[in-house]
């Protein structure tokens, strides 16, 4: 169909890649999460399928892609819940406005249902079609603190509360200045031994699914340069290790581990704490924290932001 100057089609996830790849690398703030990469580990290991995604072309080129697609009557991403923090469009820069008034014009020709979660709040997508579609109902889903990074560690220090700049010295001076250090896909074993061992929910959560999803796709970003997979070391030992990912002006921290004999050194939060220092030095903007309201975010000094489900 056509609308605004775009023609939707419906395409299998395999058959992309290369578009994909184009359109990411145009688009104006994409994220891992919307990565062709991303989508193709997912549906080989989570989705065990060769999803159908939503396509728009302009004058016959590709310049959007939608993860998402019709389920049963209803409008939803492709994705699981359980993996997936953010989700959104990948489009070329410039047609924006056209994409989203495509998907609103596809939405209402076929009086489709809408259940789309999970959307940044200030993203594109969410802004976009809330304006085009104003009787969509819009709610505010789960936290994912987000955290503006200074020009440098001093400046950082300065803008946190009184009580959560002493603590954090307090513990940085306990680990002695020891400092994180990147570790390669090859070491994933050991941040499954210690999100098991940190955390009973994560030890459920951590099925051979689920290991096998994180390890395809830390070669998947390791490959790209997006891996930030780094390990604090004590007297020869790991104790804390964080499994992020970083990409133009954003570092996002995906999960962590740390091992529970060493709690009394907060190994966890000193893991991320090295890793901010070090954000801060490489000239990153913002430290994503994604979903989960643990307190620890909040004296790290993130905001509170939310994703959004938008429904109809």
């Amino acid at each position: 169909m056509s609308a605004h100057g775009c023609v939707l089609s419906v395409e299998p996830l395999s058959a992309l890649e290369k578009i994909w790849h184009r359109l990411f690398a145009d688009a104006r703030n994409p994220s891992p999460f919307v990565s062709y990469e991303w989508f193709s580990v997912l549906a080989t290991h989570i989705l065990l399928s060769d999803p159908e995604v939503m396509l728009f072309r302009s004058n016959g080129e590709v310049v959007g892609v939608l993860p998402a697609a019709i389920q049963g009557s209803t409008l939803k991403f492709v994705g699981d819940e359980r993996v997936t923090d953010l989700s959104g469009m990948v489009c070329a820069t410039g047609y924006e406005e056209k994409v989203v008034e495509a998907v609103a014009d596809f939405i209402k020709s076929r009086g489709l249902k809408v259940d789309l979660f999970p959307i940044e709040e200030e993203s594109e997508l969410a802004v976009r079609l809330r304006k085009t579609l104003p009787e969509l109902s819009v709610k505010k889903k789960d936290v994912c603190p987000l955290l503006h990074l200074p020009n440098t560690y001093d400046e950082y220090l300065k803008g946190l509360d009184g009580k959560s700049r002493h603590e954090l010295r307090r513990k940085m001076r306990r680990i002695n200045g020891t400092a994180v250090e990147d570790v390669k896909t090859t070491s994933i074993s050991s941040l499954f031994e210690l999100m098991a061992a940190s955390d009973d929910s994560k030890k459920r959560f951590l099925t051979p699914v689920i290991m096998a999803f994180f390890k395809d796709l830390a070669c998947n970003f390791e490959r790209l340069g997006w891996l930030r997979m780094r390990a604090l070391y004590f007297n020869g030992r790991t104790i804390g290790i964080i499994f992020a990912f970083s990409l133009k002006e954003r570092v996002y921290l995906y999960n962590m581990g740390f091992d529970p004999e060493y709690r009394r050194m907060s190994p966890g939060i000193m893991t991320i704490a090295l890793d901010i220092q070090s954000a801060i030095s490489e000239g990153y903007g913002y430290y994503d924290f994604l979903r989960g309201d643990e307190d620890y975010k909040y004296r790290f000094g993130a905001k509170e932001r939310y994703t959004l489900r938008i429904t109809r």
